[in-house]
């Protein structure tokens, strides 16, 4: 059987890609990530990460490195033409299993540039930046990608598997024959992106994020990091962006543009799309590559790190022989229904704030007045807009009734130290137990699939008890969790042996170690 050089190859080092990297490396897997940017781009266009991400992006080893490069996301307002507040959010009081109050600004060309140096504890992987990927060649058992190098180089990369990272316009999908599903209609944006020339002169903006419902079009604030300023201005479906001078104009509702260094001014198109197929053969699609997002409740990137964590460890169960093939099935049957509602969340709330006439415009204004008054209506308004949606279906014990449920991360106590939860466990998967239920033979099993085995109270100390707390009000006595922290089965003592079939059913392991792939169904495909 050949032997590729690599076991992953990745198209695309942003955040998606980057974070996927970063996860294989750490599992000790051959990998090489191709981009075509040598450098990180330097003006940010995701402004915000929300509390699952961070808990996500802690699974890097990189989160204490990134989070000088953050600061607290804070209250969203809602204003009317004239400043006058309609609704108010507190981000930072949301209740969250995830172990982080809130969403935070970040800095994305800080974030990145962490990720690819991170990239460096590991030499099992290999960047390739300031590379074009040229062609890509699906073969019964790898993936050969040509590719060339800015002084003109060749290159053939040859992989197990290749996950495409590589963006809204995706060589990777193209060799799918992926196709993009339109949720919405397009709807057309300016950016502008602006430096502070005195961090004083912040006194004089609005709060930390802010939507005013203008007259003639939807606008949007948001706080960043440093001196990083950002406005976005709704468009109509055929306006043309404007000049500079009416751009300063608008920014001069909310401060002189005099006091500001204007960055970017872009026009972009956000669209509500999701790709079907994710996979074929050895290639899979993640991040914008599978589905693209309006950022009305900031979730693009989220999703894209979301897709890598589910991922990452399937993958490698796969490689390593520990998992059919047939576990990556679970990867879109999760992901893209995931994504889907997560999507339809963020319709739901660009929907309650645009208006494109005045009887719309009216309607919002007395709705959203209304929400900010009633705090069940905002309480329900939250849960239909930015509910982040159970994951129902793919590997678990479906009769366990939590699953799907992420594990609630607290802060514990272990020889001496205080950490969070799943830096104790480590992006594997874990047995949470309570201390009498523990047995030789579990103590066996978990050991023999490299599970993490803790007992709360023995293994570690909760500053509040909040774990034991879950644990109890739901009746359990074991969770096992998985490497994302989601909750693959759990109950009480009677329910163990069923939940170990159920894993041993989902990782029986596969013949040969090396698992060949089936037949691809797509051609060669080159640009």
């Amino acid at each position: 059987m050949f032997t590729p050089s690599f076991d992953v190859a990745i198209l695309g080092c942003g955040p998606t890609g980057a974070v996927l990297a970063n996860l294989l490396g750490g599992l000790g897997l051959r990998v090489v990530v191709c981009e075509r940017e040598p450098e990180v781009h330097p003006i940010p266009r995701a402004t915000h990460i929300d509390e699952e991400t961070l808990r996500n992006f802690q699974a890097t080893g990189l989160l204490a490195e990134l989070w000088p490069h953050t600061c607290e996301f804070g209250e969203a307002e809602i204003v009317d033409e004239d400043g006058a507040r309609l609704l108010i959010d507190r981000i930072g009081e949301r209740d969250s299993p995830h172990g982080y109050s809130g969403a935070r600004f970040f800095d994305q060309p800080a974030f990145e540039r962490l990720l690819r140096a991170g990239l460096q504890r590991y030499p099992n992987v290999r960047r390739e930046l300031g590379v074009d990927v040229v062609g890509i060649d699906v073969r019964a058992d790898h993936v050969v990608l040509a590719a060339r190098r800015a002084d003109g180089q060749s290159l053939d990369l040859r992989a197990a598997w290749l996950v495409g990272c590589d963006g809204g316009r995706s060589l990777t999908r193209d060799v799918l024959g992926a196709t993009m599903a339109s949720l919405a209609p397009r709807r057309h944006w300016l950016i502008v992106d602006t430096l502070l020339r005195d961090l004083a002169d912040d006194a004089a903006l609005p709060g930390r994020f802010r939507y005013r419902l203008g007259r003639e079009r939807l606008s949007i604030f948001a706080h960043g990091i440093g001196r990083n300023r950002r406005w976005e201005f709704q468009l109509g479906e055929h306006e043309d962006a404007p000049d500079e001078a009416t751009v300063r104009r608008w920014l001069a509702r909310d401060i002189d543009s005099d006091r500001l260094e204007i960055t970017r001014i872009a026009k972009y198109a956000h669209n509500a799309l999701l790709a079907a197929p994710w996979r074929s053969g050895p290639v899979l699609l993640a991040g914008d590559a599978a589905h693209m997002m309006p950022p009305s409740a900031g979730q693009g990137m989220c999703a894209g790190i979301r897709d890598a964590v589910n991922l990452a460890w399937k993958l490698h169960r796969v490689i390593t022989g520990r998992a059919s093939p047939d576990l990556l099935a679970s990867y879109e049957r999760e992901r893209r229904a995931h994504v889907e509602q997560v999507l339809r969340g963020t319709l739901f709330i660009g929907n309650r704030l645009q208006a494109d006439h005045a009887l719309q415009r009216w309607c919002r204004r007395r709705l959203l007045r209304l929400i900010g008054r009633f705090a069940p209506l905002l309480a329900l308004t939250r849960r239909l807009g930015m509910r982040r949606p159970r994951l129902r279906h793919g590997c678990f014990d479906h009769a366990s009734r939590w699953h799907g449920h992420p594990l609630p991360q607290v802060r514990v106590r272990h020889l001496g130290i205080d950490l969070p939860l799943d830096d104790l466990l480590g992006y594997r998967f874990a047995l949470v137990v309570r201390a009498e239920c523990l047995t030789l033979r579990l103590r066996e099993w978990a050991a023999g699939h490299d599970i993490a085995l803790v007992r709360p109270g023995v293994d570690f100390e909760e500053h509040d008890g909040a774990l034991l707390r879950f644990l109890r009000a739901r009746r359990l006595d074991f969770v096992l969790v998985r490497p994302d922290r989601q909750i693959f089965g759990a109950g009480d003592v009677s329910a163990l042996s069923r939940v170990q079939a159920a894993f041993d059913a989902h990782f029986a392991p596969a013949s040969p170690p090396q698992p060949r792939h089936e037949s691809a169904t797509v051609a060669p495909v080159s640009r």
